[in-house]
């Protein structure tokens, strides 16, 4: 009897340390502030996949632990569908995992490149970590002494950590590293040969963060110098009257139906209807190789030909468009740099969202919070809702997409979003998901997207439906109150 009792003091003590711990949040021991949602635990010095792989680290720590636990059962999952190598792996699992799990340099910058995104999606300053710095630190130094060395290890382990140090550094938007480190990656594949997967991989990476070098520099700069350089179509904006021309008419009537009602409204100057179409035109391309008959590059053989039936030719395969994702990014930039009206500001903000989520959805995943953070805190500063009922429904799209792309990304900190939220609780498309997805497949509409934008969506209707009930208890209060207040005045009268 006496050992029971002892043992559960033992445990109540165990469990009232876990709950009161004051370590610092910072530090690799912290496992309350490290701890991973996971089930399962990890066996000292192993990891869950493998639990006899030993890190190759000498000092194995319980955040060292949470952290890798953390990579391989969220981040890379994460990651999966875009940094996928031919075959179908998750790149991140099959192929940079077992070498970071053999190489001090690789592992520790892997870490430390997790680390961040889990401060990050904490909403708390990763300079501020003393574990990020520490790691940082070490696979930096690791890495110097790497390069000066007379033999250099395995030229994929190089590549691989750099490309880590680039992820690591665009997240916590270190602009000089970023560049020095995009510009030494691009040097040193420039100077390599071969077609390995790591090549491969560290390319594409290094190809998308070159895309999204420019929303690092000095914060989300000003594109208006750009609207002059050579080649470049969007430079003033010019507003249509009516009568519209015959050209305007044929540009409109290519629009999904959502944007030519707005389009026709007058609202939206004549260089946004172009870009519209021709944005229209690269999505229904995309989403034409994304249907189930496009598993392949190579089209179906013809039908066999018979004498009542001649051979016919193969239906006309859609040619693809002169405009590509980093050329619609690029116009999007240039355009926020102009005086636009208050409903082109929300569409191009909101446009801009959806190419950098299509983006980074078709090519190789990487972080995207730090170039969402501007537009949708640009996005949030307008809270007036337009009359227009086809203003409002465009609006509905443009909030739906904007705060998808934002809450998709890992390295992304939770954030209000207050225009979803208000026409949620207005529109009559908005009460359930069968009238949001015929709304929002009368602008731009992806089926990769469609499952991240329900989710989206749920979340917002349970704000609303939270919102009503707490407004609605604060009424009943009221109510009681004033009954109460009106029992008492009458007892004092008849009194």
């Amino acid at each position: 009897m006496n050992s029971r009792r002892g043992e559960l003091i033992r445990r109540h003590t165990r469990h009232l340390s876990r709950n009161n711990s004051y370590g610092d949040p910072n530090t690799d021991d912290d496992s309350e502030n490290s701890r991973c949602p996971s089930p399962l635990l990890t066996v000292e010095a192993g990891y869950r996949v493998d639990p006899f792989m030993r890190y190759p680290v000498a000092r194995v720590t319980r955040g060292v632990r949470f952290m890798a636990d953390y990579y391989i059962q969220i981040w890379a999952p994460q990651q999966a569908q875009a940094s996928s190598v031919q075959n179908g792996r998750n790149a991140l699992l099959a192929l940079i995992l077992p070498l970071a799990f053999q190489n001090s340099m690789l592992f520790e910058a892997t870490i430390a490149m997790t680390r961040a995104a889990w401060v990050l999606r904490r909403g708390t300053e990763p300079f501020a970590d003393k574990m990020l710095l520490r790691h940082r630190g070490t696979a930096m130094k690791e890495l110097r002494d790497v390069l000066v060395a007379p033999h250099p290890p395995s030229q994929d382990l190089v590549l691989l950590t750099m490309s880590t140090f680039l992820t690591l550094n665009y997240m916590i938007d270190d602009v000089e590293s970023f560049e020095v480190h995009l510009r030494a990656l691009e040097s040193m594949l420039a100077t390599t040969t071969g077609d390995g997967d790591v090549r491969n991989f560290v390319q594409g990476r290094a190809l998308a963060f070159g895309v999204m070098a420019s929303f690092l520099r000095a914060h989300q700069p000003s594109y208006a110098s750009r609207i002059n350089e050579k080649g470049h179509r969007i430079s003033t904006l010019t507003y249509p009257g009516h009568p519209f021309s015959p050209d305007l008419c044929a540009v409109i009537a290519r629009l999904p139906e959502g944007f030519a009602e707005v389009a026709l409204s007058r609202c939206v100057a004549i260089e946004i209807i172009s870009f519209l179409a021709r944005l229209t035109e690269l999505i229904t391309w995309i989403a034409t190789r994304e249907g189930p008959a496009d598993q392949s590059t190579t089209p179906p053989p013809p039908p066999p030909a018979t004498d009542e039936s001649p051979a016919s030719a193969p239906g006309p395969t859609p040619t693809r468009p002169d405009m590509t994702i980093q050329r619609a990014i690029y116009d999007l930039q240039c355009l926020s740099a102009l005086p636009l009206t208050p409903p082109e500001g929300q569409m191009v903000r909101a446009l801009l969202a959806f190419c950098l989520h299509l983006y980074n959805q078709t090519s190789f995943h990487i972080p995207l919070a730090r170039p969402l953070r501007p537009v949708l805190e640009a996005f949030n500063e307008n809270t007036e809702l337009p009359r227009p009922p086809w203003l409002q429904r465009c609006l509905y799209w443009c909030a739906v997409v904007v705060a998808s792309a934002w809450d998709t990304q890992m390295d992304a900190s939770p954030e209000r979003h207050v225009v979803l939220d208000r026409l949620a609780a207005r529109l009559p498309e908005a009460r359930c998901w069968a009238d949001t997805e015929d709304l929002m497949r009368k602008f731009l509409w992806l089926d990769r997207l469609a499952d991240e934008w329900e989710v989206c969506w749920r979340a917002a209707a349970f704000r609303s439906r939270r919102q009503r009930r707490g407004a609605s208890q604060i009424a009943s209060a009221f109510a009681l109150g004033d009954r109460e207040d009106a029992g008492g005045v009458a007892d004092a009268f008849v009194g």
